[in-house]
């Protein structure tokens, strides 16, 4: 039995630096930059994504999955598949909720291959404009750095997992949903969460205030 921590679109394993030391247990720190690779992935998405998820960690019906963001997404697919508990913090179970929404999905590719979406004058717009003036700024510019310098075709395959189609209809949901209405870039849920204080990086921002309803969750299960 552990907990795995996914991160977010963009992120590493320092998204849950200030949350995962709370926890006891085995914890296991995933990173989606080295897992989906430098090549171009045809065809790809969460559900496929999450198979090898499931492979690759021998994930299991005993394991409880925290995910961010994207991170989130992803653990929903792997429910899906094996049935594990599983818990959103600023994420979602339909794309709907991304602000602002993307419609077409290969000029998005296109644009960050061109350096259009994640590049400096971006960053500095968007930490001047809906940052500035919020704790989550720090972390904000060190994700958006990490995108700027990474690898694009990887940035692209973290992009797919987000916005290509599942073709299964999945009809699980998560266990715990953790949500901020300060979200800057996922709406809350249609269903009922636990809500928190500050915005989509509310872990790193506000971490104890996250822990507590997971902190609850667990003891629930047992864990």
């Amino acid at each position: 039995m552990r907990i795995i921590f996914i991160p977010g679109f963009g992120e590493d394993e320092f998204i849950f630096s200030r949350i995962a030391p709370l926890f006891d247990g085995d914890k296991l720190l995933l990173n989606s930059w080295k897992l989906l690779g430098n090549e171009p992935r045809d065809n790809f998405n969460a559900l496929k994504f999450a198979e090898e998820f499931i492979s690759k960690y021998h994930i299991t019906g005993r394991d409880i999955l925290i995910g961010h963001s994207m991170g989130g997404w992803i653990a929903y697919h792997v429910k899906h598949l094996i049935n594990c508990p599983i818990i959103h913090v600023a994420s979602m179970t339909n794309t709907d909720r991304i602000i602002p929404p993307v419609f077409n999905h290969p000029v998005a590719y296109w644009l960050i291959k061109k350096d259009l979406v994640f590049n400096s004058f971006t960053q500095w717009l968007s930490a001047t404009i809906v940052y500035n003036n919020r704790n989550s700024k720090g972390i904000f510019l060190y994700i958006v750095d990490l995108l700027k310098k990474g690898n694009k075709e990887n940035v692209i395959n973290q992009l797919k997992v987000v916005l290509n189609p599942v073709n299964e209809v999945i009809t699980e949901q998560p266990d715990l949903r953790i949500h901020s209405k300060g979200d800057t870039i996922l709406k809350p849920p249609r269903e009922p969460y636990y809500e928190v204080t500050g915005d989509h990086f509310t872990l790193y921002t506000h971490p104890k205030e996250v822990y507590l309803p997971i902190a609850d969750f667990l003891r629930k299960c047992n864990f």
